[in-house]
């Protein structure tokens, strides 16, 4: 399996305070059958010390070397119109310097220049992946609103917990509903603790097989995912050869 949002990297944001805590979820993951997890702590427009997560990435993938996973790094980008200023730095931005954004709504509130952001985001070539928009009380209220935004190109990311009912019987059945309407294109953890992968990945993916059958779980898991990873190779081989 390849996890496209986690957050592993310790003392960063609301996930792990220390190496060993991210360690041990690197561990929790792999015993659940992950391959590869792309590391999405969350970037707000104002966050200073970004170095903080670049440093503590590097420690935490040195330390995890040995271990069956493979370590990316990426964000969980907070939609706002201030993020456009950021947008040359896609090391900073996308999953893995690939061309695919992960991002998330503000809580219960869906910004009135959202359309514009994802606009222009597109513009600039950035495939927008929408962070567990079940868990979204606008979209849970009104789906019509989110149809908006994936048939404006926005992809759909549903977390783990919200497939076994984690935050509730509504949530569960707007995250079914989603997957089995072909809406969604990933299904990763969101995982901030171990729990995430021991308790809730393996799980998630067993309900998902049950919904929609093993080949379209497979896909969801990781088929998707790995188109993500292709394209991060290409776009670091173009810029090595940009660089020759």
């Amino acid at each position: 399996m390849i996890d496209i949002h986690s957050h592993l990297i310790f003392d960063v944001d609301d996930g792990p305070k220390t190496l060993d805590e991210s360690l041990r979820m690197v561990c929790e993951a792999e015993e659940a059958g992950v391959k590869t997890i792309i590391a999405t702590p969350h970037f707000r427009e104002h966050m200073e010390g970004f170095e903080k997560v670049i440093e503590n990435f590097q420690k935490l993938a040195h330390k995890a070397s040995d271990s069956g996973v493979a370590i990316k790094l990426g964000c969980e980008v907070m939609l706002n119109p201030l993020i456009l200023k950021n947008i040359d730095d896609r090391t900073k931005l996308c999953l893995d310097n690939s061309d695919y954004m992960l991002f998330e709504f503000p809580p219960g509130l869906i910004p009135s220049q959202g359309h514009d952001v994802i606009y222009r985001l597109q513009l600039e070539g950035i495939v927008p992946i929408i962070a567990h928009p079940e868990r979204n009380i606008c979209f849970l209220k009104d789906s019509g609103l989110l149809l908006e935004f994936i048939e404006r190109g926005c992809l759909v990311q549903v977390d783990a917990g919200s497939i076994i009912g984690i935050y509730g019987k509504k949530i569960r059945d707007f995250s079914k509903s989603l997957i089995e309407l072909n809406l969604t294109q990933f299904v990763a953890s969101d995982a901030h603790t171990p729990h995430g992968y021991s308790d809730c990945y393996v799980k998630a993916y067993q309900t998902v097989s049950l919904w929609v059958g093993e080949e379209k779980a497979n896909v969801l898991f990781a088929g998707n995912a790995a188109t993500i990873l292709d394209n991060a190779k290409d776009n670091a081989r173009a810029l090595s050869e940009a660089t020759m």
